[in-house]
This record gives structure tokens, sequence and C-alpha cells, in this order.
């Protein structure tokens, strides 16, 4: 896999139509494993997706003590195999960013595994597949460096200036997995 999830939260419409193929996704269950959230829902209607960060050392496998929660050789943080979870909820706790969730019917932790079956062939996640927006695109990691430079400079050109308050703003969201 040589292509990254890209996220452009302010172009996200709250359509919910990622929540709704993550669900189509096989090997799902019929339950999304990625969410679309409100930015601050007393004051604006502004959503953006919440996924999986994917990341490099994650809490969740950290503090799995069944090592239940697998990383694949591209860096995909997997669902807990069923095997191997006993069902405590420490990854549910861990994740700073709250996305393992946990199916008390089946007693096991499920989260976004960024389609792996379909990631790994190169072909795009069920929920970048359907935004009708592009704010989730699977992207190869050129076109989105490129795209962070731009956005870089439509901040800079419009006099923002980044400060340490906001230096996060003229950082494109990315995550995923880049290997070589």
């Amino acid at each position: 896999m040589n292509r990254v999830l890209y996220l452009e939260f302010e172009r996200c419409i709250g359509c919910r139509a990622c929540q709704a193929a993550c669900r189509e996704c096989g090997g799902h269950d019929a339950k999304e494993r990625n969410y679309v959230e409100y930015i601050d829902f007393m004051e604006s209607r502004q959503t953006f997706p919440m996924m999986c960060m994917h990341c490099k050392d994650p809490a969740c496998a950290r503090v799995c003590p069944a090592n239940a929660i697998q990383i694949t050789k591209d860096g995909v943080v997997l669902s807990a195999m069923e095997e191997k979870c006993i069902g405590c909820r420490n990854c549910t706790f861990g994740c700073p960013f709250g996305i393992p969730k946990f199916d008390f019917e089946k007693n096991i932790m499920y989260k976004c595994d960024m389609c792996y079956e379909r990631t790994s062939q190169d072909i795009s996640p069920m929920c970048a597949s359907v935004c009708p927006s592009e704010a989730i695109r699977f992207i190869g990691f050129e076109e989105m460096m490129e795209l962070r430079r731009k956005r870089a400079q439509s901040n800079l050109l419009q006099g923002k200036k980044p400060t340490e308050q906001n230096k996060w703003n003229f950082v494109p969201e990315t995550f995923g997995v880049y290997t070589e």
C-alpha cells in the first residue's frame, strides 16, 4: 500500500455516506467503524469525519493484555482478533480519540481497519469511495504533499499567519499509512 487516507474536515457536508458505506463493507457486521461528529453542535452545523488514526504506536494495541490487536506490515491497526480478545475493553479506554467500540453481544472490540481487504489491493476504502465532497480521499503520497502545500499557501495568501494556538489550521489533517 502506498496511499494514504486524506481528510479535509472543512469539506465535510455531514451526509454520513461514509458511515453507510462502512456498514456495507464486508466483515463489518453492519456496524459503522467511522463516525461523523459536530465541531460544536450548539454554535455550528459543521461536521467532520472521525476515523482511526492508525497510529504508529497505537495505544489500543499497547494496552491490550491479550495481544489481540494486530498491526499489518503496512501499518494498518486492525480490530481485535476474535480468538484472542478477552473483552477487557482496555483498548476502548486507552485510545485518546475514542475510536474503538465494544460489541457487548459478541464481547469483542471493533474499529476501523481501513477496509484492509480493499486497501491492501490499492482499492479505496468504502468511506473514501463514496464521499461526495471529497472530504475523505485515498490518495498517493505525492498528491497528499501537493494538497498540503497548496493549503498552506492558501492560508498564507489569505493573510493568515500561524501562531502557537492555530498552527494546526495550516497543516492538513492526514493520517493513514504510507510505505515504500
